[in-house]
């Protein structure tokens, strides 16, 4: 969260990709460097226990919001 809210604060478009139990941490790490719009993309939890195929479908599930977060600025 750190380096995304440090390019994010320089006007590099970035993103955050976290497992529903972190988000409520990545919110207040974004608050806390004054990004309160930032919105971080949520993907099932865990993934350690996940094949690379698995990963791979939840990658797969979030493409299209992460182009979107990526190209448009939400």
């Amino acid at each position: 969260m750190h380096d995304a809210m440090a390019l994010e604060n320089r006007g590099i478009p970035t993103l955050v990709v976290c497992t529903a139990p972190f988000m409520d941490s990545a919110l207040i790490h974004a608050r806390t460097f004054g990004r309160t719009g930032f919105q971080p993309i949520s993907i099932p939890h865990p993934l350690g226990a996940l094949n690379r195929d698995g990963v791979k479908e939840r990658a797969a599930a979030v493409q299209d919001q992460v182009v979107k977060t990526l190209t448009s600025g939400q």
